[in-house]
């Protein structure tokens, strides 16, 4: 997955999941609204800004091995 894909995905799960602003997402990061805009657009949120951002929107991460 690339960085667009990523920040594609949680723009599709705040806005239509979550109901939630990119504003209220930095808040719930802890991260100012600029910093948070700049992460969107270069893709760039660590594994644990994404699961704390799925977190709030009651998403759970789960690992799973492919299977060949």
């Amino acid at each position: 997955m690339t960085g667009e894909e990523l920040s594609l995905r949680i723009r599709m799960l705040l806005l239509r999941e979550g109901g939630m602003t990119e504003a209220q997402a930095a808040e719930l990061l802890g991260v100012r609204t600029q910093d948070f805009h700049a992460k969107m657009k270069n893709g760039s949120f660590s594994y644990l800004e994404v699961a704390k951002l799925l977190s709030g929107l009651e998403y759970k991460i789960r690992w799973e091995k492919e299977t060949t």
